[in-house]
Formats: structure tokens, sequence, C-alpha cells
């Protein structure tokens, strides 16, 4: 009879408890550039998929986590460009995993005004600053969840516009299960 109390028990309260756990919801999950994300276009040529697999490397190389690195870079029609590079894999504790990145690119990019903005996502965490490369001012985001971590720059876009897109990239790029 106890035995099957605590099973009942586990059934009604401890399954359901546990698939509205973030870290179920978020992982597993596996990065696939889309071709296309809103007006954003994958950049397939030569250079551009040097650059991104250069990215996927210095994610890995990096040693921010076990799991599979992903990268693109994508441009709009009035010459915006999105780079998005970054890693998939369980964290267990992914705002100090977002801050940790951050903080590792923080020189390069001469990083400043990091502001968090809510992916309406419990577990999600996303972090955006204004900050320099090749001389011109960029946005540079970045998000973490239990199953993702990635880092995008943005040319061309404020802060709260970058943060909005960054929020759909993540949508678009990661495929849960």
């Amino acid at each position: 009879m106890a035995l099957f109390l605590l099973l009942g028990t586990f059934c009604c309260c401890g399954v359901p408890a546990l698939l509205a756990w973030p870290a179920a919801q978020q992982y597993p999950v596996s990065a696939v550039m889309p071709s296309a994300i809103a007006d954003l276009r994958l950049r397939d040529d030569s250079a551009s998929r040097h650059a991104a697999e250069r990215l996927a490397e210095q994610m890995r190389d990096a040693d921010v986590t076990s799991g599979t690195p992903f990268a693109g870079i994508y441009g709009d029609g009035n010459g915006k460009r999105v780079t998005v590079f970054g890693t998939t894999g369980l964290r267990i504790t992914p705002d100090a995993d977002l801050k940790a990145q951050l903080a590792r690119i923080a020189e390069e990019f001469r990083l400043h005004d990091l502001t968090t903005y809510d992916l309406g996502e419990s577990g999600a965490h996303e972090q955006c600053g204004v900050g320099r490369s090749a001389g011109k001012t960029v946005v540079v985001c970045g998000w973490s969840d239990h199953g993702s971590l990635a880092t995008v720059v943005l040319t061309r876009r404020s802060l709260p516009e970058s943060a909005e897109l960054v929020g759909l990239v993540r949508s678009a790029v990661l495929t849960r299960g």
C-alpha cells in the first residue's frame, strides 16, 4: 500500500513538476542555421562559411562547453550583418555561463552598457552591450539557457532592436528534442 501511495504521488506530482523544470524544456537541443530568419539571409559564400567555421572552432577551443558548436553569418538587403556563434549542450548555470562568455569577449569588443533583456522563458537569459569591431560600432548580445550558449554580433542596429532580433534568431536556430 505504501509503495502504491509513493508511486501514485510521484506520477501525479513528480513527473509533471519534472517536465515543467526549465532544463527539461531546454535540453536536449540542437542548432541548425536556417537559410533565412526574418529579413536576414544566410551568407553562403566561401569567405562567410570560412569565418563561421573559425568562430565555431573558437567556441570549441574556449572550452565553454563540451557541446556541439554552431555558427552562421546573415545579412539583409541594407548591408546589416548578424553573426551568430555558440554551442549546444547541458548547462547547469546558464546565467553565470552567459556572464562568463560576455566577460571573455568584453575586451575584444570593448563592451559597455551591458543590459539584461527578458526572453520570456524561465531559465533563458539574454544580455546585450555596445562594442567595437573593425573600427565600427556593433551590438554584441548573448543568450544562454539550459541547452545552449550563443553570442550574436549585430551591425547598424540599436540595443533594443538587437535584443528583439536575438530572440527571433534563438527561436529559429534551436530545435528542441
